[in-house]
Parts: C-alpha cells; structure tokens; sequence
C-alpha cells in the first residue's frame, strides 16, 4: 500500500504504537474496518498500528446489501471473510477475532487506543461497556453508532472521563425501543451506512491530529474540539452536534 496522498492528514509511521479494537462487523463495522485498513491501521508488515475485529457471526444473504461482503462468503463468519477482503485490497491480514466480547474476552485485546463499539443491541453495548471499556484508562477515546434508514448518530468520549459516561448513559435505552426508534431500527441503506462509517472513522483522524499529531506524542488534553454527540439526516441533509454539556448546534446542509 502507498500511503503518500493521505500524509497531509495521517502519515501511518505515526500510529505503530496505536491500536484501534471494533466490537462489531456487521453494516457499520464491516465499511469502518475497511476504511480504516486503506488508513494503514493493522499493516503489520511495516509495524503500523494493530487492528483488530470482534464479531461471532456468520454472513447471510440479507447482509450483502448494506455490508462489504460478497456472495461467495455467505454461510462464512464475518471476521473471516473481512479478514479476505481486506488482505486482497491492502495486502496484509488484521487481527481477526471470530467471537462475541463476553466475560471470557481478554480485556488487553479490548482496550485499545480507540474502540469502536458496534454490536448489534443496545443491551449488549451497556454490558460490554460496564465490564470491559469503563476506566479502561489505556482507551482514548470510545465510539459508538447508532442507524437508521436516513438517519444516524455517532457518540465519542473518553470512557475514563466521569461526566462524559454520565452524559453517554443519558443516550441509551432499551431494546425494545430501539426497534421502534429512528436510530437503532435493524433497517439500513447502505449509503446511509457508508455516510456513518466514513463520520465515524473520521473521529479517529480528528482525535489523532489533536492529541498527538506530527511526533506522535501525547499533548496536554483538550478535548472541547471533539463533538461529543453528531446526529444527522440525509432528508434533508441536517447536521445537529453538541459537546456534552453544551447547548447544541444545528447545521441544515441543504433545502
């Protein structure tokens, strides 16, 4: 892989001792896993930063549509096949765990530099974070995604920052809710997911180029450039953003 024309943003010789763990591989997580390959996170071959997946699934027919995967993997585990795609198109293989996050996960494979949070439920999200990701003070920041047809939110904290997790947890709700809600219905696009996926790798970018940028060594915390909260629509394309704490921030991008 040649990184040269992404150097004004993320040379990948900054990130060998940055790891990134995604909980999750289905519509979101399969597109933001990818994206973040092509970055250059998870080429071991030239000691860049690891990557690694979470996911005990297996691909069905219906996750052609909105996931990266392919005919041909249909009846594979996620991980495996991701795996395979992304060897094919980067040249290197990343770290790829065919298993659900439970008690039994290591939590040093978990507590990454960045982790994304991705599965399926909502329930599932609260347990992992209560026992895996809270005061996981080797994580920087933490990102979650929410979707529906036209509609998305990505949340980006640091899990060790009180008021932060506090603000988080406001945002939760039940599953049974969730299937009824705008975000966090199992329906999806896959323009709306890719729209998702590309946000939400975009908070690694940001939060890198902040915290650490061109020496790759941690400066003194500010995290007021982060938004902690992005919601948007594609109908019309509206943006509402806040920082936890603060009053929000609406952006209508079109009529």
């Amino acid at each position: 892989m040649n990184y040269t024309r992404q150097y004004g943003i993320l040379d990948p010789e900054q990130i060998k001792n940055k790891s990134i763990t995604l909980i999750g591989a289905g519509a979101t997580g399969s597109h933001i896993a990818l994206l973040l390959a092509q970055m250059g996170w998870g080429d071991s071959s030239r000691g860049q930063g690891v990557l690694r997946v979470f996911d005990g699934d297996v691909i069905e027919e219906h996750n052609l549509a909105n996931q990266i995967y392919e005919p041909t993997h249909i009846g594979k585990p996620k991980v495996e096949a991701l795996n395979e795609i992304i060897l094919r198109k980067c040249g290197f293989e990343i770290q790829a765990y065919n298993q659900m996050v439970d008690d039994n996960t290591s939590p040093d494979l978990i507590r990454s530099t960045y982790v994304f949070l991705l599965t399926d439920t909502m329930s599932s999200r609260k347990e992992i974070f209560e026992k895996h990701l809270r005061f996981s003070f080797n994580t920087d920041l933490l990102v979650e995604t929410r979707m529906g047809l036209r509609v998305g939110r990505i949340y980006s904290f640091n899990p060790n920052n009180g008021t932060h997790v506090e603000e988080w947890k406001k945002t939760l709700y039940n599953d049974d809710v969730a299937e009824a809600s705008a975000c966090g219905t199992s329906q999806s696009i896959v323009s709306t997911v890719m729209f998702l996926a590309s946000l939400a790798a975009g908070r690694v970018l940001q939060h890198f180029n902040t915290e650490y940028g061109a020496n790759n060594l941690k400066k003194v915390s500010d995290e007021s450039h982060m938004w902690n909260e992005v919601q948007f629509s594609l109908l019309p394309e509206t943006f509402y953003m806040k920082r936890f704490g603060e009053e929000p921030v609406l952006a209508m991008l079109a009529a």
